[in-house]
C-alpha cells in the first residue's frame, strides 16, 4: 500500500512528519520550563511496533489499535492514571522498531531517554531478544510483546532475574503457533484429505521468529506423519520465491508450510505458489496480519490454512471490529491491532491497581496477580504451560518461563482458531467445537 494511502484524513508521511515536529516542539519547550512541570502531568509509555520498514502495514495497525485503546479507557474513566500519589495522562510515545533489532534498540534507548518508564506491545522475536537487553539495565516492564519465540523463553531462563520485566504477549510456537499436525491429521482421519504422498517442506522467514516456528512446525508435521524437509529460510523483505517453489515441486510435497511477517513477502509467495502450480496443501501462518492480504492475494489465498490472529466469535468482539472500521474507515487485522488494544487497556490497568512504577511491585502483580480477560484473549501469566518436548533433538524437554502467556481454549488463555480461507472470508474449522463448517481439500492435490 502507498505511504500516501490517507488513513483518517492524514497519510503516513504526514503522521511522520508531524510526530517529529511535535517531538522538536517538545524538545524546545522543555529547555524554558522546569523539569517538574512535565512530570507532574504526564506519564510516558513507550508503544513499539514496525511503524516503518518492511512490516509497516502492521505497524500501522499496532497504532490504530493503541489509539482506540486509549481513546476509549479515557472515556471509560481509567485514565488519568493514578501512579505513586499522582494523578496522570498518558503521553503515547512510538517507539519504532523497523523491524530491526539493531534500530530497534537505538528507539528504545532513545525512548527511555526521553522518561518513557513503561513499554507494551512490539513485533519480531529478533527485536524482542535485542531489546530486552536494551531495556533491563532500566528495569522497565514491557508488556505484551508480540515476539513469539521460544528462544525468548530461554534467555528468559537463562537468567530469570534480569529479565522478570518482559511479558510475552504471545505463546511459543512449540505450545501453540506451531500446531498444525493435529487439525491435519484429524482432517485425514476423517477422509476429508487424502494427500498423494507423506512430504511436507516448510519456509520461514530468517529472523529468530522464522526458525523457531520452523522448528515446531517440523516437530509438529511429524508427528501428524509427514516426512518433512529441513526448513528453507529466506531474507525478511525477499519477494521471489520462485528458485524455492520449484524445489519443492521437484521434490512433489504435498503440504507446504510457511511463514512470513512482511505483508509483501507474504503475498508474493501466496500467488507464486499458486502461479508456479505448485500442488500442495498451503499453510500460510502470517497471511492475516494485514488488513489488506485479500485485494493483494485474491483467489491465489483459496483453500489456505491459517492459525495466526483471534476471529470475531462472540458478540462483544463483532461490536470492536464494527468501532474500528467506523474509527479508521477499514477493517481490523486483528492480530497486529486487536491484541495491541487488549494489551493497553491491561497496561492501564495495571498502573491503577499497582499505582506505582515500582520496578518489582510491577512484576510480582503481572505475573501473580493478573488474570485480565480482554476482548480478543484472556492474559494469565501466573498459570503456564511446564514444558515442551523437541522431537527433532531426540526428546529433549525444554522448559518455558512462566513470563511465556498462558494458553487455552476460545478465552480461556492465548487462543486462535485454525480458519480456511475462500474469497477472503475466513471459515472455523478448529476446534471442532468452534467449526463453521468441514474442510476442504484443494482440488489440484
Amino acid at each position: 500500500m502507498s505511504e500516501e494511502k490517507k488513513e483518517k484524513g492524514i497519510s503516513r508521511r504526514d503522521f511522520m512528519k508531524s510526530a517529529g515536529m511535535a517531538a522538536a516542539a517538545g524538545s524546545v519547550l522543555a529547555m524554558g520550563l522546569p523539569k517538574t512541570a512535565h512530570a507532574a502531568k504526564t506519564l510516558k509509555v513507550g508503544f513499539m511496533a514496525p511503524y516503518t520498514g518492511p512490516a509497516s502495514r502492521t505497524g500501522d495497525m499496532h497504532r490504530m489499535g493503541v489509539e482506540m485503546a486509549l481513546e476509549e479507557a479515557r472515556a471509560a474513566g481509567e485514565i488519568p492514571v493514578k501512579v505513586d500519589g499522582k494523578t496522570m495522562d498518558i503521553e503515547p510515545v512510538w517507539v519504532d522498531s523497523q523491524s530491526s533489532p539493531e534500530k530497534a534498540v537505538k528507539a528504545v534507548t532513545f525512548a527511555i531517554n526521553r522518561g518513557v518508564k513503561f513499554m507494551v506491545t512490539g513485533w519480531h522475536s529478533s527485536v524482542a531478544m535485542a531489546v530486552m537487553d536494551a531495556e533491563a539495565p532500566f528495569k522497565i516492564v514491557h508488556l505484551g510483546h508480540g515476539g513469539e519465540s521460544q528462544y525468548i523463553n530461554f534467555k528468559i531462563n537463562d537468567n530469570p532475574e534480569k529479565y522478570k520485566g518482559w511479558f510475552k504477549g504471545w505463546a511459543s510456537p512449540p505450545v501453540y503457533a506451531g500446531l498444525y499436525g493435529p487439525p491435519l491429521k484429524y482432517f485425514m482421519e476423517k477422509g476429508l484429505w487424502k494427500p498423494r504422498n507423506n512430504k511436507a517442506g516448510v519456509i520461514v522467514e530468517d529472523t529468530d521468529y522464522g526458525r523457531g516456528w520452523g522448528e515446531a512446525l517440523v516437530v509438529s508435521l511429524r508427528t501428524a506423519g509427514f516426512d518433512v524437509m529441513p526448513f528453507d529460510v529466506n531474507a525478511i523483505d525477499e519477494t521471489e520465491f520462485t528458485p524455492l517453489i520449484t524445489k519443492y515441486k521437484a521434490a512433489d510435497v504435498s503440504v507446504l508450510a510457511l511463514t512470513q511477517t512482511g505483508g509483501v513477502p507474504m503475498y508474493n509467495i501466496i500467488k507464486q505458489t499458486r502461479a508456479m502450480g505448485l500442488k500442495a496443501l498451503v499453510v500460510g501462518h502470517g497471511l492475516t496480519w494485514t488488513g489488506e492480504w485479500y485485494q493483494n492475494t485474491k483467489e491465489a489465498s483459496d483453500y489456505v490454512l491459517c492459525m495466526d490472529s483471534p476471529y470475531a466469535i462472540s458478540p462483544e468482539q463483532k461490536d470492536w471490529l464494527k468501532r474500528f472500521k467506523a474509527k479508521y474507515g477499514e477493517d481490523a487485522s486483528i492480530a497486529p491491532s486487536g491484541q495491541p488494544y487488549d494489551y493497553t487497556r491491561l497496561a492501564i490497568k495495571v498502573l491503577n491497581e499497582v499505582g506505582t512504577l515500582d520496578f518489582d511491585k510491577l512484576c510480582y502483580h503481572i505475573r501473580e496477580k493478573v488474570k485480565y480477560k480482554g476482548v480478543w484473549q484472556l492474559f494469565d501469566w501466573a498459570t503456564y504451560n511446564d514444558f515442551w518436548t523437541d522431537f527433532s533433538q531426540e526428546g529433549t524437554l525444554h522448559q518455558l518461563s512462566r513470563n511465556d502467556v498462558r494458553t487455552g481454549d476460545y478465552m480461556e488463555g492465548f487462543f486462535f482458531p485454525l480458519v480456511q480461507m475462500f474469497g477472503g472470508k475466513p471459515k472455523i474449522l478448529w476446534p471442532t467445537s468452534l467449526a463453521a463448517g468441514e474442510f476442504k481439500a484443494p482440488p489440484w492435490v
